[in-house]
């Protein structure tokens, strides 16, 4: 693997921030369209890409491969007299490239032929980028076409009318090519177009939030599908729906108003859900708005959001030696893969090099860059509609997602989805041995201490700056218990309360954040109640609060020499556990058990510093449960009274304050300020 060494230096006069500049990503523009245009089939229509065979077969994986490559090629195609450049000496005629496999691809006698469109094909999610970006080259490519040779792609375009999509964010996909269509002045359905926007509104969740489908996936897809292709259609069309295109405009500025505090200190964001090979296509939605004019934000907010994920990918070894982008996201890793993947799958990266479409003498290029969220201070941002929390330190730039909502109707995602927390420096453990997942972040149970579940389905109960609930059934394992997790943040570590409702006796076990390195050896450090692994100024720390009475020093999951972390070749993670040592796993509960639940708390950190263990471990003062009140005393004189469960009428006095009702939890200051009161 390798990484672009680009010729331009750093400019921190015009970019004060990251240094970046127009011509960085010109340059690196230039470099991934070598690789495709130097390894293309003959007539250009497939893209042999080395990666893996997607479920949807090799004609469907080449295809992808040549889309994904023209969602870049368009917007520069865009703006350029010739459609070409030269690098190395080599003259590159992308218009040319594109032009004639556009025509090979869909000719039916061609042996380049990309195949007939059928239902739920991957084709359908292809013609989309094909047919946006043969707009945007329209002046180079589509106008070069004779009137044979246009009924031809438009033809093949159009037979995506006559098939089924998944009724998720690939309707969108038919919007977009049925409205590509309509603006060629070529056979299209409004009926469609009109359908599919309407279906995909009821997806939303408010705050600029979708869901994909019918269940809370809710990810990243936000950016590179529902706003991005919502975008495109505004921009082509929108004139004929105002109302429709000014709610989009009133959404995505909702989208990345809370976006920006997912960007860390280095350009990153939590690794989360699914498709996270497609890296920065999230900054798609972002540069298309602003070049319709739809954002109301400052220029270089916007410039510094896209030059500092910019910089953080490229100068990672993310391309391989024949310039394709790798399978993964800082480094090759087939655990993140998805049966959809296949070596074309990364270019829809390159969606966010709709940037060209920015004149460069627009302000976006032109004004100072300004400070992201995470640059400006610390923060607690809580996502209410998409169940998320973003917890944000600017002394070290991390940056945590808290998720009490968003999952997968598939079991096999939970790594990627369930998790309490995901990072952007400590990255989840990815990979399946012997049927599980690692237990990082999550609380897992099993009704023989080998095979273990972790939470899939999930019931929000509250998500606030700094304190979110969700409730969760023990599926197979326990049909009638359930567990309630209660997240508690305290500046930038977790307060985990677990109430479980057991009617069979399970084992438990709880991790802390991954600690993922490349090379060295971590040092372990355990002390009664408290697990900790630090590799240079990286730490994972996990300590017993209530209820566990076990822990594992820190150490690679099941053993595995390989690793099966999604950023770093190895891993360890520091363990709690619970076992009812009375009786057998799998039997049913003890009755008092069955009555009153059993109580499991955790202080979860991974943090950027250089404290010792019973320094972290000390960050917790006090921590007492009475039958299902917790209460919890701070570093720092902060006192928190949490109800688990139903919450029950109480009265209580916390610091000279005096507070009833059916309360949830209760957050007052060392000077007795009310900081969080919730009821019932």
């Amino acid at each position: 693997m390798k990484r672009v060494e680009f010729e331009t230096p750093l400019d921190y006069s015009k970019s004060r921030l990251t240094g970046i500049t127009r011509e960085h990503w010109l340059e690196a523009f230039y470099a991934l369209e070598k690789g495709i245009m130097d390894n293309a089939s003959p007539l250009s229509a497939r893209q042999r890409i080395p990666g893996p065979r997607s479920h949807h077969g090799l004609l469907a994986d080449e295809l992808e491969g040549f889309t994904r490559s023209f969602i870049m090629a368009g917007p520069w195609l865009s703006g350029s007299s010739d459609g070409a450049f030269e690098i190395e000496g080599k003259r590159y005629d992308v218009a040319d490239f594109y032009r004639r496999g556009i025509l090979s691809g869909t000719d039916p006698k061609s042996p380049e032929y990309w195949g007939d469109v059928t239902d739920y094909a991957q084709h359908l999610v292809e013609m989309a980028s094909l047919a946006f970006s043969l707009y945007l080259s329209k002046n180079l490519i589509w106008d070069s076409f004779s009137e044979k040779e246009k009924r031809q792609v438009a033809d093949y375009l159009y037979s995506c009318t006559r098939v089924k999509y998944h009724r998720n964010n690939w309707l969108l996909f038919n919007v977009v090519t049925n409205t590509v269509l309509k603006k060629l002045d070529m056979r299209y359905s409004q009926e469609q177009i009109d359908e599919n926007i309407n279906f995909c509104d009821s997806m939303y969740l408010g705050g600029g939030w979708y869901r994909d489908g019918d269940v809370n996936r809710i990810d990243y897809y936000n950016a590179w599908a529902f706003h991005y292709y919502y975008l495109i259609w505004a921009m082509l069309d929108g004139d004929s729906k105002p109302e429709v295109a000014a709610k989009h405009r009133e959404r995505i500025n909702d989208f990345f108003g809370s976006f920006i505090y997912f960007v860390s200190g280095d350009g990153s964001v939590p690794v989360f859900g699914r498709s996270m090979i497609y890296r920065f296509a999230y900054l798609s939605p972002f540069v298309l708005a602003w070049k319709l004019g739809y954002l109301d934000a400052k220029p270089g907010l916007v410039r510094n959001l896209c030059n500092s994920t910019f910089k953080f990918f490229f100068s990672k070894e993310i391309l391989t030696e024949e310039n394709f982008l790798g399978m993964g996201f800082t480094r090759p890793c087939a655990e993140m893969l998805e049966h959809y993947s296949c070596g074309g799958s990364p270019y829809w990266a390159c969606k966010a090099f709709n940037i060209f479409l920015i004149h460069p003498d627009d302000p976006f290029w032109q004004e100072g860059e300004e400070e992201l969220p995470i640059e400006k201070g610390s923060y607690h941002r809580a996502l209410k509609e998409a169940g998320l929390i973003l917890v944000g330190n600017r002394e070290s730039g991390h940056v945590q997602l808290v998720n009490q909502k968003s999952r997968h109707d598939n079991p096999d995602y939970n790594a990627k989805y369930t998790k309490f927390a995901y990072s952007s420096i400590f990255s989840y453990e990815a990979r399946k041995i012997y049927g599980n997942y690692n237990c990082d972040n999550v609380l897992q149970f099993s009704a023989d201490g080998i095979n273990f579940r972790q939470r899939w389905k999930m019931e929000t109960l509250f998500v606030e700056d700094t304190f979110s609930a969700s409730r969760y059934p023990m599926h197979e394992l326990d049909e009638q218990g359930s567990i309630t997790t209660y997240i508690v943040i305290k500046d930038d570590f977790l307060v985990n309360v677990h109430y479980v409702e057991p009617s069979m006796n399970l084992v438990y076990r709880e991790g802390g954040y991954a600690l993922g390195y490349d090379s060295g050896n971590p040092e372990i450090y355990s002390i009664p109640g408290a697990e900790m692994a630090r590799i240079n100024n990286r730490i994972s720390f996990i300590r017993n609060l209530h209820g566990y009475n076990r822990q594992y020093s820190a150490a690679p999951f099941a053993n595995d020499v390989s690793g099966s972390n999604m950023r770093y070749r190895f891993s360890v993670v520091p363990v709690l556990g619970y076992e009812d040592r009375g009786s057998r796993p799998g039997e049913p509960a003890e009755e008092n058990l069955q009555k009153s639940g059993l109580i499991l708390a955790s202080m979860v950190y991974g943090k950027i510093g250089s404290e010792t263990v019973r320094q972290l471990y000390g960050l917790v003062k006090a921590f007492s449960v009475e039958g299902r009140k917790v209460r919890i005393g701070f570093y720092d004189g902060e006192e928190v009274f949490l109800q688990v469960g139903v919450p029950e009428e109480v009265r209580l006095d916390i610091r000279g304050r005096s507070y009833s009702g059916r309360l949830v939890i209760v957050r007052v200051s060392s000077d007795g300020k009310d900081l969080l009161v919730v009821e019932d």
